[in-house]
């Protein structure tokens, strides 16, 4: 039997419901009988922002990749369906997914199929990505489209046909999956944490307790 192993990268600055819902959607879609979130230490293609601070609320204490690997921990306890790994937080940043591919196919062998979630708007991106052409041939991308963002598929395409080969794009295209519309973000969660607003229901209990322990993304 052929190993699936399916990765999830992110920043996770914190992780939500949104993340662990579009991760199962994902999962039963296809059938894996596992996803293992990566989170990444300081990834090139998005900044860790605390939110938008203002005169009346400065910024608030991002967390270290460690704290956001933990909270990624607290979210998925009690999920046996999802696994996390430290392999970014291990390297020197920035992180690169054609890096964590070579690594994990190391360990796993010429066999294993590789598959790599991703969000809408980083597909648009993936022509910026770092050896995008051998990422695309490593793993297979899966991208979560959220409604409405189906509508603008073949736009995003269009721009991909600019970098990729018709064959990498039709794969790119077929890797499309659909997914919930959930309407949480991390840093909607970022900012209110920082207006001393409520978190609850937007991520996991332990991960809201471990912020507020932990003093995160609070005014300093």
């Amino acid at each position: 039997m052929v190993e699936r192993i399916v990765l999830f990268g992110g920043t996770f600055n914190p992780i939500h419901h949104g993340h662990l819902i579009v991760a199962r959607a994902i999962a039963e879609y296809y059938h894996f009988e596992k996803v293992t979130f990566v989170p990444a230490a300081v990834p090139p293609h998005k900044e860790l922002s605390p939110g938008q601070a203002s005169p009346q609320v400065p910024a608030g204490r991002l967390p270290s990749p460690e704290e956001r690997l933990e909270m990624v921990r607290l979210a998925i306890a009690a999920e046996g369906l999802f696994d996390v790994s430290d392999i970014e937080l291990r390297r020197r940043p920035p992180s690169y997914t054609i890096e964590t591919l070579l690594a994990v196919r190391q360990r796993h062998g010429l066999e294993a199929q590789l598959h790599w979630i991703i969000g809408a708007d980083m597909l648009e991106d993936l022509p910026t990505w770092r050896r995008a052409d051998e990422v695309v041939e490593m793993c297979r991308i899966i991208t979560a489209a959220r409604p409405p963002w189906s509508s603008r598929l073949e736009q995003t395409l269009q721009k991909l046909r600019v970098r990729f080969s018709a064959e990498q794009v039709a794969r790119l295209a077929a890797g499309v999956t659909p997914s919930p519309l959930i309407d949480i973000t991390s840093t909607q969660i970022r900012h209110r944490v920082r207006q001393g607003r409520s978190i609850r229901f937007l991520t996991p209990e332990a991960v809201v307790e471990y912020i507020r322990e932990k003093g995160l993304y609070r005014p300093c």
